[in-house]
C-alpha cells in the first residue's frame, strides 16, 4: 500500500477515535432549547463601587473591573471576596452600585430553582476559598453556568449537600 494511502487511513481513524471525546461548542448542544427551559443571565457590578479594591478582569480583550453574577428565575447568585455565596432577589450593593444583566440569555435550563440555590450553598465545600486568581466570582459564574447548562434536570450530587455557606435574601 502507498505512503500516502496510509497515512490518510490513520488520520481517518484516529479521527473517529478521538472526535468523539473532544469538548468542543461546535459538536455539543449542552444547554436545553429555549422552548422547554427557563433563560439564564450573565450579569455585572461596578467592582469601584462594590468597595472590593482594584481588580481587573479580562472582558473582550479589555480590563474591566466587574463582579460577575448569575442571574436564573427572579435570583440573583455571587461568589463575595469573604468566601460566601450570596444570593437574593437583587444585586449585592445594587441600591448604590451601577451594574446589571447581558441583553440576551447566556443559557435555558431545566433545572429547580432549589437545586441551583444548593450548588450556591455548596460551592465554597465544593471548590474552596475566594481567590482573586483561581477562585473568583467570574470563576463562580462559570462554573454556575456549566451546571446549568450541562446537568439537564439531574441536580449534581455536591449541589444537594448540606454546607449551607451562603448569604439569602
Amino acid at each position: 500500500m502507498h505512503p500516502k494511502t496510509i497515512n490518510l487511513l490513520l488520520v481517518v481513524a484516529l479521527s473517529f477515535i478521538l472526535l468523539p471525546k473532544i469538548d468542543a461548542w461546535w459538536l455539543a448542544h449542552q444547554c436545553p432549547w429555549k422552548g422547554s427551559a427557563d433563560p439564564y443571565y450573565f450579569g455585572n457590578t461596578n467592582m469601584w463601587c462594590m468597595g472590593k479594591g482594584k481588580r481587573s478582569v479580562p472582558s473582550r480583550g479589555v480590563w474591566d473591573l466587574t463582579h460577575r453574577v448569575i442571574y436564573y428565575k427572579g435570583y440573583y447568585f455571587e461568589f463575595l471576596d469573604n468566601s460566601r455565596a450570596f444570593i437574593g432577589t437583587n444585586r449585592v450593593a445594587s441600591h448604590r452600585c451601577p451594574g446589571g444583566l447581558e441583553s440576551s440569555a447566556a443559557g435555558y435550563s431545566e433545572l429547580s430553582l432549589d437545586c441551583i440555590k444548593g450548588c450556591a450553598r455548596n460551592y465554597k465545600c465544593k471548590y474552596g476559598q475566594y481567590s482573586l486568581l483561581l477562585n473568583n466570582c467570574n470563576i463562580f459564574a462559570n462554573r454556575i453556568s456549566a451546571v446549568l447548562c450541562a446537568s439537564g434536570r439531574h441536580c449534581p450530587s455536591w449541589c444537594r449537600g448540606n454546607c449551607n455557606d451562603a448569604e439569602e435574601h
